[in-house]
């Protein structure tokens, strides 16, 4: 690579933050500063050319028919209230633990997140409901803003999961595996946030029972946890919708499990999933209210599919210009050929991708970023679906890291009284349970290789 081309890279890249900076849509922004650097790159005829071929290139692929049938699929599962039922259940199950309404919040922002795909659109949808329900238990608002913007990640890994599939695209490896090998770490994680939320909260309540004899309200409103399980828990529970959580179960069968035991492959599994959801909002609706209610889900599947199929198409433009360029090529054979620790490069790969967590959401740094470190990593032995699952982790991971951590910003836009100071701190014992899942997964990457390694997944 020379140094001119390294000065047009240079372009495209402050280009692409730029464009940002003035809200421009970031698939808009990869493309449009891709587009600079072909014309710097090879002229007008190229740059030209490559913006009306390269996103029928990159979106004309069979295997991404599984993004759409995922996205309807969920809408439909929410449209028939089986989320709300999960969501219920899980408050009922949890709601005389120490941190109840928290533990509740956290499954309800994972099962909105693995419909949506989208940790930022997790965050801005779950943030006003979750506080108030965790701060009307006598919890504080830093618990609730670290309970959201920590919950919104988790649907990254427990399948079926958008991000998992865009990363299998970009990298050929399975989906299949990809999608089986997400459950483990999920479960990990589910375990290392709630087992921060209970421990802060236990903490908390010793804190306050050393200061017994104090009535008064912390204007900063820290020390409103509760401070006795009658607080945490009070109100009986409604009735519970257990045929809607059981046709949940019946959908993640339908879907991962055809997939696990290789009965079907992913978009063929996708698509049972989306039929037996219609099914299912079909027996659960009133007939009058049949149409409506499809068309409002398909309304809001193709808006989410045509977001999703900007950033892919922008994110291809963008890796053809580094391509182009010879820096991706150049990047990796630099790498692989420098005399370095395996295990240091792949900690030095998932540093990296922190930062990008304040420009960027989970979707657009996987498509970015996976095609050059994927080739890096797997070049020094490391097993591809093991390096998947944690690029996914990290990326999602940066989203919460201080001070660049989007899902806090999305957070204290959505509850201004928060503050985006409270709001870091309510992270950061969500961020130390993401380190030790993420170190886990690499001392032991049987929780991720183990599920696939017994699966038939295609």
């Amino acid at each position: 690579m020379t140094a001119t081309t390294g000065v047009i890279l240079l372009v495209v890249v402050v280009l692409f933050f730029g464009l940002l900076a003035i809200r421009l849509h970031v698939g808009l922004s990869l493309m449009a500063s891709a587009f600079v650097g072909v014309l710097l790159l090879r002229g007008t005829g190229a740059g030209v050319s490559t913006v009306a071929n390269q996103p029928f290139s990159t979106a004309a692929d069979y295997s991404l028919t599984i993004i759409p049938l995922f996205i309807v699929m969920g809408i439909l599962a929410v449209r028939a209230g089986l989320a709300q039922a999960g969501f219920d259940l899980a408050s009922a199950v949890l709601r005389r633990l120490p941190g109840g309404p928290a533990l509740a919040s956290l499954a309800g922002s994972g099962m909105f997140a693995a419909v949506t795909g989208s940790s930022v659109a997790t965050v801005a949808t779950m943030a006003r409901v979750s506080t108030d329900a965790i701060v009307r238990a006598g919890y504080s608002i830093r618990l609730a803003a670290g309970v959201v913007c920590a919950g919104g990640t988790l649907g990254v890994l427990i399948p079926p999961s958008i991000v998992l599939v865009l990363y299998g695209v970009v990298t050929e490896e399975s989906i299949g595996q990809l999608l089986i090998a997400g459950i483990g770490p999920g479960v990990v994680t589910i375990a290392a946030y709630a087992a921060a939320i209970v421990a802060l909260v236990m903490w908390q309540r010793r804190r306050a029972g050393r200061r017994a004899g104090e009535t008064a309200a912390d204007p900063e409103g820290e020390s409103g946890e509760a401070l006795s399980e009658g607080t945490a828990g009070s109100g009986a529970p409604g009735r519970l919708d257990l045929l809607g959580f059981g046709y949940l179960v019946v959908i993640f069968a339908v879907s991962i499990g055809t997939i696990y035991l290789g009965l079907a492959t992913p978009t063929e599994a996708a698509s049972f999933g989306a039929f037996a959801a219609l099914i299912i909002l079909l027996l659960r609706t009133r007939p009058p209210a049949w149409l409506h209610e499809i068309k409002e889900a398909l309304t809001e599947a193709i808006g989410l599919t045509a977001m999703t199929f900007l950033l892919m198409i922008g994110a291809g433009v963008f890796t053809y210009v580094l391509a182009l360029s010879g820096a991706s090529t150049s990047l990796v054979s630099a790498v692989t050929e420098a005399d370095l620790s395996p295990y240091l490069v792949l900690v030095l790969c998932l540093v990296v991708l922190l930062p990008l967590g304040m420009f960027l959401d989970g979707i657009s740094m996987i498509l970015i970023a996976a095609p050059l470190l994927h080739p890096i990593l797997t070049g020094y032995g490391f097993d591809g679906i093991w390096i998947g699952v944690l690029i996914v982790k990290v990326a999602e991971m940066a989203l919460i890291t201080p001070p660049v951590g989007m899902n806090a910003f999305v957070y204290s836009g959505a509850v201004r009284e928060a503050g985006l100071g409270r709001v870091f701190r309510g992270v950061v014992p969500f961020l130390v349970a993401d380190v030790v899942v993420v170190a886990l997964l690499i001392a032991f990457p049987a929780i991720v290789t183990f599920l696939p390694s017994m699966s038939a997944a295609q």
